[in-house]
C-alpha cells in the first residue's frame, strides 16, 4: 500500500485528531484573552462594522496561516477557505464553550452582548487553532518547499500572523494607551530603534537559519524583511489599537502613532517569528 493510499485511509480520524489538536492549540493562544476584562467590554461596546472588520482581517490571516500550515499538505486554494472557516469555527466552538465555564456569559446574557464576546475572542482561538491543527508539521516536504518558494508578500503575510498573535491580548487592555500617551518623543524614538533591533536580531536567527541563502545580497535581504516586518507590526498595531476603540477620529496624531509604537513592540516580536510561529 502506498502512502498516498494510507493517508486516504482514516481520514475521519486524522481529520477528528487535527480539530481536537486545534482546539487545544486554540485555548493555550487564546486563554489569556480569556481573563482580560476589557475584551469581555469590547464584545459589548463596539460597533458591529469594527467586528466585521475584524472577523475579515483575522480570515485574511488564516488563510496565510492555512497556506504555509494547515490540515493537508495538498490542499486546493478551495480547501484552504475551508480550512480557515473551519479553523474560526473552531475558535467560536471554544470560545463560546470557555466563556459558558468562566461565568462570564450564561443562558441570560443579551445576545449581542454574547456574539461580541465569542467573535472577538474567537479570533486568537483560530490562530492557534489554524497552527496546532496541521497533520504535517514544520518537516513536511511540502512545507519546506512552500516556505522556500514563499515571496516577499507570503513573508508579510506571515508576520502579520505572528503581530495578530502577540497583539491582539495586549490591544485591548489600557497599558499602551496610557504608555502612548505618556511617552517622551526621545523615548519612542529609542522604543522604535529597540524595536528594529529586535526584529533584525530574530529574522536573523530565525529566516536565515531555516533557509539555505547566498551570501550576496544577503545582508540586503535581512534589511528589506526586517523594515518589512516591522512595518506590517506597526500596521496591525494601529488597526487593533483603532478595533478596540484606542484611536479614533477625535484622537490626535501624535498620540495615535506613540500608541501604535507602544504597541508595536509587542508586535513587532510576532511579526518578526511570525515564519517560526507559523
Amino acid at each position: 500500500m502506498s502512502p498516498d493510499e494510507a493517508q486516504e485511509q482514516n481520514t475521519p480520524r486524522r481529520t477528528l485528531t487535527a480539530y481536537g489538536r486545534g482546539v487545544v492549540g486554540g485555548l493555550l493562544v487564546g486563554m489569556p484573552s480569556f481573563m482580560t476584562m476589557e475584551i469581555w467590554w469590547g464584545g459589548f461596546t463596539l460597533a458591529a462594522t469594527r467586528l466585521l472588520g475584524l472577523i475579515a482581517f483575522n480570515y485574511g490571516v488564516l488563510l496565510v496561516l492555512q497556506h504555509y500550515s494547515g490540515l493537508h499538505p495538498r490542499k486546493t486554494r478551495g480547501g484552504q477557505m475551508r480550512a480557515a472557516l473551519v479553523a474560526y469555527g473552531l475558535g467560536l466552538f471554544a470560545a463560546s464553550l470557555v466563556l459558558m465555564l468562566l461565568g462570564v456569559t450564561s443562558l441570560h446574557t443579551a445576545l449581542r452582548d454574547f456574539v461580541g464576546k465569542i467573535v472577538l475572542l474567537a479570533v486568537p482561538v483560530s490562530v492557534g487553532a489554524s497552527v496546532a491543527m496541521s497533520e504535517f508539521g514544520q518537516d513536511h516536504p511540502v512545507t519546506r518547499r512552500r516556505r522556500e518558494a514563499a515571496s516577499y508578500l507570503g513573508t508579510l503575510g506571515m508576520a502579520a500572523g505572528g503581530a495578530m498573535l502577540f497583539g491582539f491580548g495586549v490591544a485591548p487592555t489600557d497599558e499602551p494607551m496610557i504608555i502612548g500617551l505618556k511617552l517622551p518623543w526621545h523615548h519612542a524614538l529609542a522604543l522604535v530603534i529597540t524595536s528594529l533591533v529586535q526584529v533584525h536580531a530574530i529574522v536573523y536567527a530565525v529566516g536565515f537559519r531555516q533557509r539555505e541563502r547566498d551570501d550576496r545580497g544577503a545582508m540586503q535581504k535581512l534589511f528589506k524583511e526586517g523594515v518589512g516586518a516591522y512595518a506590517v507590526a506597526l500596521v496591525v498595531a494601529a488597526y487593533l489599537l483603532w478595533t478596540f476603540g484606542r484611536m479614533d477620529a477625535g484622537t490626535g496624531l501624535v498620540a495615535c502613532v506613540y500608541q501604535a509604537i507602544a504597541l508595536g513592540f509587542v508586535t513587532s516580536l510576532g511579526a518578526a517569528a511570525g515564519e517560526l510561529l507559523i
